[in-house]
């Protein structure tokens, strides 16, 4: 069931759309630019059901013919727009939005068009759309989806309503998925913590195997590494170019060395660290607050290297080799 209620964080663009809602003053083109699994299409989803609502309130009632067209996907008047191949161009555009539009709505009070990475509209692909966004007829919506605000023509930009959806805090996507009922408590600490704000990245990593395994191998390393002799540690560059194009290996070693810095500082790595990774991680982090923190910076170091296109072999080798002096502070 689509209702902004269900909507967890982003309190501030909810009050703003049930506003607008409220005031009978909608926009005729909304941006929801947020990261992947951060809620837009929910939220965008929420607000086309709620436009064409029969009751007309601030929350879709679900019992009315429109809310059930919605449910069921077979809703007349809410079209969703998606590319064809890796970006939308202008065939898309012309095709899903330009042709339609000019038919006015089936029965319900508006037109709404949903449409999904719009952030890799093609130039020509925002040129044609343009002209639509300028002179939009009254019974049009657009409700653009996207990842990158930077993708966008300012032309483009200045004829929309751009809500940025916020990353939620750990506790709060913890507390989604416990309450839901989808994991145990101490699992939904782990997921939310590598989720990055996003309950659509925290529930994909549960159905993840390849994830698990991921992270309790390089957990497994992380533990051997003060002992592990320098001509070992190298070694794992070249066993984690497996995951050349999955750099979230990155994302388990910050996460580790954030536990255990904070464990340090506050000086009770019992509460900090995962409930289920080895108790052994903690002990064996005998290094000071100091070297542990050049250890994160290290971590942060290469992926910007990698996002810069640096060699990956190279590249980690540098940090592991930087990992394994810090033991030693």
């Amino acid at each position: 069931m689509y209702r902004f209620e269900e909507i967890c964080g982003n309190a501030g663009l909810v009050a703003h759309l049930q506003g607008a809602l409220r005031r009978k003053k909608t926009s005729h083109a909304y941006l929801f630019l947020g990261g992947e699994g951060m809620g837009k299409r929910q939220l965008a989803r929420t607000f086309a059901m709620c436009l064409e609502c029969e009751a007309q309130q601030t929350e879709p009632c679900g019992q009315c013919s429109s809310c059930r067209a919605f449910l069921v996907g077979s809703h007349p008047d809410i079209v969703t727009v998606r590319p064809s191949k890796k970006t939308l161009g202008v065939d898309d555009i012309r095709e899903q939005i330009l042709e339609d539009v000019k038919l006015k709505q089936y029965r319900y009070p508006y037109k709404i068009y949903i449409v999904e990475q719009a952030d890799t509209m093609t130039v020509q692909a925002q040129n044609a759309l343009l002209k639509t966004l300028e002179e939009p007829p009254a019974y049009a919506v657009f409700l653009l989806l996207a990842q990158r605000l930077e993708n966008f023509l300012p032309t483009v930009l200045s004829r929309t309503v751009v809500l940025k959806l916020r990353p939620l805090p750990e506790q709060t996507v913890a507390d989604y998925l416990c309450r839901k009922k989808l994991v145990p408590q101490e699992k939904a600490g782990v997921l939310a913590a590598y989720a990055q704000g996003s309950i659509g990245r925290a529930l994909s990593l549960m159905e993840e195997e390849g994830f698990a395994a991921m992270r309790q191998e390089v957990l497994d390393k992380l533990e051997r590494l003060p002992r592990a002799p320098l001509s070992e540690v190298l070694l794992w560059a070249r066993e984690w170019e497996v995951y050349k194009n999955d750099l979230r290996f990155l994302d388990i070693i910050s996460l580790w060395y954030r536990d255990v810095l904070v464990a340090k500082r506050l000086g009770d790595g019992s509460k900090l660290i995962q409930q289920d990774k080895q108790r052994e991680l903690f002990a064996a982090a005998g290094s000071s607050v100091a070297a542990l923190a050049k250890g994160a910076a290290a971590v942060e170091e290469a992926r910007r290297a990698l996002a810069a296109n640096g060699n990956f072999r190279l590249t980690l080798e540098v940090m592991l080799m930087k990992l394994k002096e810090n033991e030693t502070l």
